[in-house]
């Protein structure tokens, strides 16, 4: 790595000697490039398993079967240094023809050709903007070329592994098992909600009403909520929100639905009600 940062340092100075200036930006795109191939390079060599040794050539399958070892295959991994090539056992049950990888369950890159760092760099930027917007950001902020169609599939993967987490959390707090919450009481807790309609694509409104009766409905009703305390006032005896104290949630779903879902956020940790 050092080979290749002086040998771009030395183009860098020879330009400046030719005609006094350095373009600082095309500098350091430059040397973020070489930063991330030799690091690249270095991740590559981390990612190169070997052959199981003899005793560890077969697995459990789910059939019940075992998998045995097979061969070393190859599979190219976007990371955030840039593209990668991970070389790792394959194994196959010859009862149910399921083939593993255990490297790449081990790795959390099983089924996806993207590192667990890019993919939460496409949970980022696809929360935040339109998804080819995202693709841009990508380009611009990591030097990593996706596409906006991976923008999108990866955020909105991820979005629903949180909606499960959260679902499942709502029925643990609607049977009260909670944690214990020790701490200061809080003697005013705040909860405002409300929703809106949104325009949606077709699929999602098949078999809902309309505003108007015999009419398909065109959008979903969204709904934003929050939880916050407030102990202090201005000096014209306004409330003042404290600092830090308020956390947002937001769906779409049905107002009962929602208001397990805002109980949840009331129910949570540093929420002690008396």
């Amino acid at each position: 790595m050092a080979r290749e940062v002086n040998q771009l340092l030395g183009r860098v100075f020879a330009q400046r000697r030719q005609d006094g200036r350095t373009d600082l930006e095309a500098v350091e795109s430059a040397l973020r490039t070489t930063l991330h191939q030799a690091g690249a390079a270095a991740l590559s060599e981390l990612l190169q398993f070997q052959a199981p040794a003899d005793d560890q050539r077969q697995l459990s399958c789910r059939c019940g079967h075992h998998a045995q070892y097979q061969e070393i295959r190859c599979k190219p991994i976007l990371t955030i240094v840039g593209p990668v090539r991970l070389a790792r056992p394959y194994y196959l049950c010859s009862q149910c023809h399921v083939g593993q990888f255990p490297v790449d369950v081990e790795l959390d890159i099983e089924n996806t050709e993207f590192s667990p760092g890019v993919r939460r760099m496409h949970a980022l930027v696809g929360q935040e903007a339109p998804f080819d917007h995202g693709r841009e950001q990508m380009q611009v902020l990591a030097g990593l070329q996706v596409t906006a169609k991976s923008v999108e599939r990866i955020a909105e993967a991820i979005g629903g592994d949180i909606a499960q987490r959260e679902q499942g959390e709502i029925q643990k707090a609607l049977q009260l098992d909670l944690p214990v919450i020790v701490g200061q009481s809080i003697p005013a807790l705040y909860v405002q909600m409300d929703g809106t309609g949104i325009p949606v694509v077709k699929r999602e409104t098949v078999g809902r009403q309309g505003k108007t009766e015999g009419q398909p409905a065109h959008t979903r009703e969204v709904k934003l909520g929050c939880v916050f305390t407030q102990t202090t006032w201005d000096k014209e005896g306004f409330a003042i929100r404290d600092p830090d104290s308020t956390t947002y949630t937001g769906a779409i779903e049905t107002a009962g639905e929602f208001g397990k879902r805002i109980y949840l956020y009331v129910a949570r940790p540093g929420h002690r009600i008396d």
